[in-house]
């Protein structure tokens, strides 16, 4: 009896033990990472997207493209019917990085197989300074820094961070903070919820949108634009003389003109304040 119960408890603990997955696939992930460089002369047009990870961004010397991936995998249901599990899809990733070049155009991002749909892509980038940018992730923050060309920037969930671009800025996050410095040229950026802080000279139409957060500019002293400011809740401040329009002591909107006026500066918010200075 006693045998029997004995291998009765043995029994149970080795099925409990192959139960209880091994610590380093404890979470069911693999990583894994990859590199490539380019040479591209003239100006760069880079397109970078990823489900899921962040992008970082920044100018290099000379005419380099340098591309660093960072890959996390997950086991998941699909994969049970499939051949492939967590560590077969990096391994396939670091020899096939989703990366394509037509000329002065990378692509970066791009999976189609859906069996490798269940992966996070973090991108490290070198860029020449005089560059065109489009980089979207659905879930994760953005750094980009240092770019001469376009850039448009996108993120369903995750903070941005963008300094020192010289040319049209485009982009916003359904949720997240956007934090912009070091800018000159044509400005239009957006938030579901976040707040949107910018500090550089309007030498073009800047256009900021918050829908829950507020809005602070740092501008130069003797900057001079033309206002058009509203918050559905929340006080704006001004820190300039102004020629005001409209019904005066209306906290929620201010129209005029800063200066001797100049570019059109738009800004809306429909919870939180507006500050500028």
């Amino acid at each position: 009896m006693k045998n029997a119960i004995y291998a009765c408890a043995t029994l149970v603990l080795l099925v409990a033990a192959c139960l209880v997955p091994a610590p380093a696939m404890a979470q069911g992930r693999a990583q894994g990472s990859f590199e490539r460089t380019f040479n591209v002369p003239g100006t760069v047009d880079l397109d970078v997207s990823t489900g899921s990870g962040s992008i970082d961004i920044r100018r290099g010397t000379g005419n380099r493209v340098e591309i660093r991936g960072r890959i996390q995998a997950g086991n998941n249901w699909s994969w049970w019917r499939s051949s492939r599990d967590a560590e077969d899809v990096v391994r396939y990733l670091e020899s096939n990085p989703p990366i394509e070049q037509f000329g002065q155009t990378i692509r970066i991002g791009r999976i189609p197989d859906r069996e490798l749909q269940n992966v996070s892509i973090s991108y490290e980038i070198v860029v020449p300074g005089q560059s065109n940018l489009r980089a979207n992730t659905g879930s994760g923050s953005q750094t980009i820094q240092g770019i001469d060309g376009r850039v448009e920037a996108r993120t369903g969930s995750g903070s941005m961070t963008l300094r020192d671009i010289r040319g049209p800025l485009e982009g916003g996050t359904g949720s997240g903070s956007i934090e912009v410095s070091g800018f000159r040229g044509d400005l239009r950026m957006h938030t579901g919820s976040g707040r949107i802080q910018v500090q550089g000279e309007p030498t073009g139409r800047w256009d900021l949108q918050t829908g829950s957060g507020s809005i602070d500019l740092d501008l130069p002293p003797n900057a001079g634009f033309d206002l058009n400011a509203h918050t559905g809740s929340g006080g704006i401040d001004v820190g300039y003389p102004m020629t005001v329009q409209g019904r005066i002591g209306d906290r929620h909107n201010v129209s005029g003109k800063v200066g001797a006026g100049g570019p059109p500066l738009f800004r809306r918010t429909g919870s939180g304040g507006i500050r500028i200075q």
